[in-house]
């Protein structure tokens, strides 16, 4: 202060941090907390050293201009006093009442008289003040002096203007009243209130709409002044000032009481301020609540409620009120999402409407629950619906974070906390996961043992609950790659349990290796359906452990009947149990593996496992797959028994009746076949195949009668024929009139049957279209060679006009609609092969059909083929037929042909629904597979692994057979052979040695060591290993 000229003023301290610098009330209550000064009446705050620097700044100032008469007094002449440099009555703060008076007292002092503002109530309270002098010049400087003043004093009274100014711009001086103006006139700087309210300066736009009321004094100011108020209150209840916010609430509520209707958002907000909201939601059970009320009500709810069950148990509400049944019907989808998969019905939430102030809520618990099915997109739909402004869109940036949509920004610790306890450390355990799959690809034990390691310890951090799934996924794949267990075990930290998730693993490991072994894939599926069992998944005897026995049944059904009895021996024989599997597991696995006390193998039986599936879950399906399993048989009544069973199971079935009825048609018991007949046409009389059975029976009824030589029966069985009136569809009638023709052979009337042949030839309209129809008739009725050359010419008498292909194809199909086959003469075979050379010509689909499955009777192959390459000429619905017929019509050394042909057949067939094409494609593999066991066969079995395919696979095998269309020459043909360059051949001694399969005698036991990997070839794109639910 001595360096700087300056004086020192010492001001009484008493209340000098209670006194507001607005309005000059002096209160204890002002000072809430000992940092923060907040008048209530007026709106301001700030902190409390500041404020106490204010006021000793305006009471210094005063005593200044009060106890200096005559110039400066020098701050070095040693008086100090303890108020003032002058003999006077000490004064306080309380001397001046508010900036009015320092203003006039500042007009007094620059004119030498009472300012015109400052009247008798606001003159100063001194007690024996003395006047001031007429030396205004040197006081005024020293006035400067003493406020910082470093401007000239060359003029005092612009030196003096400079000072008020400054002091007025400070303390945001209002300009004069103005006039008062007529009602309905608008509100000057209303929009200027407004500006400052919406760029949060609240203070600021209360005293600026203080100042308009006090100088309009109209409704609307006081309506903008009661707005004012409310954004004020918002403000303190957003800065944590909960009490001071209800306070001023109270307050204005009080002084304008007309305007309180302006204050309902207020209002909302100060009853939710201490956390209850029965007093927030009370008003909503009364039917006459103003709109603006309810609508601020809920709107506070959608935008502030984070607490969805205290809405739901909120005892002012009632139970059946849209909010609370809408609140907890959300509390109950949030628990349900929260714990596991829902079904879709289950997030409709039909209680929550879109118009709600919970409808957030419901897109969030969607969001949920598509998040954790791992549909993102969905997710993120459901998060784009939510009300950026309500409570939900707090949690957005956090759920985007889970789905790891953008660039992660930095999310609040409470969001960071959450994202870290539903996702975990994912990107260290990803990277782990990552380099153990490529590790395995190497197949460098080393490396591999390493990754084990280091995946299992990123796992435990991450996802602690998923760390023995990791290990059964290791485990498995250790088995298959034969790396040494010892090593592995130590590496993942222990063993893997050995549960049904486990044997699950490793049966769906088996069944896609490269050399799947059947009997040790049941083996492994029987040990899962065990397992099962015992820990829940299901129950013994329920529709899951039918489909199991199915699955397993269809297993046994890939391999050929000689080669499944000679592994079931061996199997049988060598296969000693899991109990290496067993070691070192808890005593509740190992319950399981002991509870059996013999064993039983019925796993390795088609026929029990069939039975099995059927007893506990009866349907068509599998009743089906039983009985063309039991039609493979020998002995016919193995199929007989299942047709049996199946019609004991399902009475209602026509199916097992009419096999029946064709199986004792088969061997001669006509009246069996009959009784079958009578029985199924009392269930369906209608059934196209109960009328083609029908008209099939008496067929072959007439037939044998013709070849036991019964004549007189064999006309009722014509009559009966003719009555029937299917016999009468189509080309029909002509197999009748066959039938007749070959009853006059037998007796021998020449012209009689002659007459009946030119009868045939009109009907059919081609002579050799009615010489094949009955001949065909003839080795029906068992008409000798010697009479059919007699009485049918062998050559072709056709013109060139005339179709020989059309012609043969009617009669196929006719012949094949009566139940029997057609056999082409050998003599007409090379007319057929030129004639479908040129084309196809006016053949039908279904005609080309028949007629190579006629050629492929007669083994005529290459014919097949030929009709097979015009079929696919053709295009159309009908392509899948024509590929199956290719795949029969291939010559044995085509593996990899005949399998695309077969697998594209297929894929044609579910695409257009055809499950005939489906079906005859299964029995051609199934028939192939159980033919001899041969090298072709083993290379078939190699290549056939996977029926799907692209639509561009489809048309790339397409688009091959139709660009070959000759026959295959077997030195051109090539085949993939599975050897390596390096085979090493066996001599004969090592051959007899090693004629059994050495795999069988340690299915059960795992690999000690670490054998060279052998290459394994990919079959297919695994999809994931399932979950509990799904069983295969």
């Amino acid at each position: 202060m001595l360096r700087a000229r300056g004086a020192l003023i010492a001001v009484p301290p008493q209340n000098t941090s209670r006194s507001c610098p607005e309005c000059g009330h002096v209160s204890a209550e002002n000072r809430k907390r000992q940092a923060k000064f907040v008048r209530m009446e007026c709106g301001f705050s700030a902190n409390a050293d500041f404020v106490a620097a204010c006021n000793i700044r305006e009471a210094g100032l005063a005593l200044l201009a009060c106890s200096y008469p005559s110039g400066d007094v020098s701050p070095s002449s040693g008086t100090h006093r303890r108020y003032s440099c002058v003999c006077m009555r000490p004064v306080g703060i309380l001397s001046l009442q508010g900036r009015e008076e320092v203003n006039a007292l500042r007009h007094r002092l620059g004119d030498g008289r009472p300012s015109d503002n400052a009247g008798p109530a606001r003159s100063l309270k001194f007690a024996g003040f003395p006047q001031p002098s007429t030396r205004r010049d040197r006081f005024v400087v020293a006035l400067g002096r003493a406020i910082g003043y470093r401007g000239s004093y060359g003029k005092t009274g612009s030196m003096r203007r400079s000072v008020v100014e400054k002091r007025n711009k400070e303390t945001r001086q209002p300009p004069p009243p103005l006039p008062r103006r007529d009602a309905g006139a608008p509100i000057p700087q209303e929009e200027e209130v407004r500006s400052l309210v919406a760029k949060g300066k609240t203070k600021a736009a209360v005293e600026l709409a203080k100042e308009i009321h006090r100088r309009c004094g109209r409704p609307e100011s006081e309506a903008l002044l009661v707005d004012a108020y409310g954004a004020r209150i918002w403000s303190l209840q957003e800065a944590g000032l909960k009490k001071e916010a209800k306070e001023l609430f109270e307050l204005v509520r009080a002084r304008h009481s007309g305007s309180a209707a302006r204050l309902v958002h207020a209002s909302v907000l100060v009853s939710a301020s201490d956390g209850n909201l029965d007093g927030l939601l009370r008003p909503l059970g009364d039917p006459v609540l103003p709109v603006e009320t309810r609508r601020a009500i809920e709107t506070f709810v959608k935008d502030e409620v984070c607490d969805l069950n205290a809405v739901a148990q909120c005892a002012t509400l009632a139970a059946d009120h849209p909010l609370s049944t809408a609140a907890s019907a959300l509390v109950k989808a949030f628990a349900a999402v929260t714990t596991g998969p829902v079904e879709e019905s289950a997030l409709a939430l039909p209680e929550v409407s879109h118009r709600s102030a919970l409808a957030s809520w419901k897109m969030l618990v969607r969001a949920v629950a598509y998040f954790y099915r791992q549909d993102d997109q969905a997710c993120e739909r459901c998060l784009e619906l939510v009300d950026p402004a309500s409570a939900p869109a707090r949690l957005i940036p956090a759920m985007r974070a889970m789905l790891g949509a953008g660039t992660r920004k930095r999310l609040p610790p409470a969001a960071e906390s959450l994202v870290e306890q539903v996702c975990g450390n994912t990107a260290s355990l990803r990277g782990a996961l990552q380099t153990l799959d490529s590790a395995f690809q190497t197949m460098e034990q080393g490396e591999i043992v390493v990754a084990i390691q280091r995946a299992t310890v990123a796992c435990n951090l991450a996802y602690p609950e998923l760390l023995e799934r990791l290990r059964q996924h290791i485990s498995v794949r250790a088995l298959e790659l034969q790396l040494p267990l010892r090593k592995v075990r130590a590496a993942m930290g222990g063993p893997s349990i050995k549960n049904a998730y486990f044997w699950r693993l490793l049966a769906w490991s088996e069944e896609n290796s490269r050399e799947p072994m059947e009997p040790l894939i049941c083996a492994h599926w029987e040990q899962f359906r065990k397992h099962a069992v015992a820990e829940g998944w299901f129950q013994e005897k329920s529709q899951e452990a039918a489909a199991l026995y199915l699955h397993m049944a269809e297993l046994l059904l890939d391999m050929p009947a000689e080669m499944l009895n000679n592994l079931r021996k061996s199997f049988v024989a060598r296969f000693s149990g899991f109990e290496a599997y067993y070691e070192d597991q808890p005593p509740a696995i190992r319950a399981v593996e002991t509870k059996g006390k013999t064993r039983d193998f019925y796993f390795l039986s088609p026929d029990e496992l069939f039975e099995r599936a059927c007893s506990i879950d009866p349907h068509r399906e599998a009743f089906d797959l039983w009985l063309n399993w039991a039609r493979e048989e020998s002995d016919w009544r193995v199929a007989d028994y299942v047709a049996e069973r199946w019609h004991e199971a399902l009475p209602n079935h026509c199916q097992p009746l009419l096999y029946l009825m064709e199986s004792a048609e088969n061997r001669g018991a006509l009246n069996k076949a009959t009784a079958f007949l009578e029985e199924v046409q009392k269930l369906d009389a209608v059934n196209p195949e109960v009328r083609r059975a029908a008209l099939r029976l008496l067929v072959f009824r007439a037939a044998r009668h013709l070849r036991q030589r019964k004549p007189h029966l064999v006309e009722q069985d014509l009559a009966a024929l003719e009555a029937l009136p299917q016999a009468q569809e189509g080309d029909r009638p002509v197999f009748l009139l066959a039938l007749r023709w070959a009853g006059e052979v037998i007796r021998g009337n020449t012209e009689q049957a002659a007459s009946l042949l030119s009868q045939i030839g009109r009907l059919l309209r081609n002579s050799d279209a009615a010489v094949l129809a009955c001949r065909q008739a003839g080795k029906l009725c068992g008409l000798e060679q010697a009479d059919l050359d007699r009485y049918l010419r062998q050559e072709i008498s056709l013109d060139s006009a005339d179709s020989l292909a059309l012609a043969v194809a009617r009669v196929c199909a006719l012949v094949d609609d009566m139940g029997a086959t057609l056999t082409i003469p050998k003599s007409w075979h090379g007319r057929l092969a030129e004639e479908l050379a040129k084309g196809p010509g006016k053949l039908e689909s279904r005609q080309m059909d028949l007629l190579g499955k006629a050629a492929l009777r007669d083994n005529q192959k290459e014919l097949a083929y030929l009709i097979s390459a015009r079929g696919l000429g053709m295009g159309g619905n009908t392509q899948a037929r024509f590929l199956l017929l290719r795949a029969r019509a291939l010559p044995e050394w085509e593996v990899d042909r005949r399998n695309d042909c077969i697998a594209a057949a297929v894929e044609l067939g579910r695409r257009q629904r055809d499950f005939s094409v489906i079906k005859e494609a299964v029995e051609l593999r199934r028939a192939r597979r159980n033919t001899m066991w041969s090298f072709f066969w083993w290379l078939d079995s190699e290549s056939w692994h996977d029926s799907s395919m692209t639509t561009e696979e489809i048309n790339a095998v397409l688009q091959r057979e139709q660009r070959f269309c000759a026959f295959p020459e077997q030195q051109a043909s090539r085949f993939r052979t599975p050897f390596g360059e390096n085979t090493a051949s066996l001599c004969e001694e090592e051959l007899e040695t090693n004629d059994e399969f050495p795999a069988l005698e340690d299915a059960a036991h795992p690999a000690a060591e670490m054998s060279p990997p052998r290459e394994k070839r990919q079959k297919k794109d695994l999809r994931d290993f399932p979950v509990t639910g799904d069983l295969f």
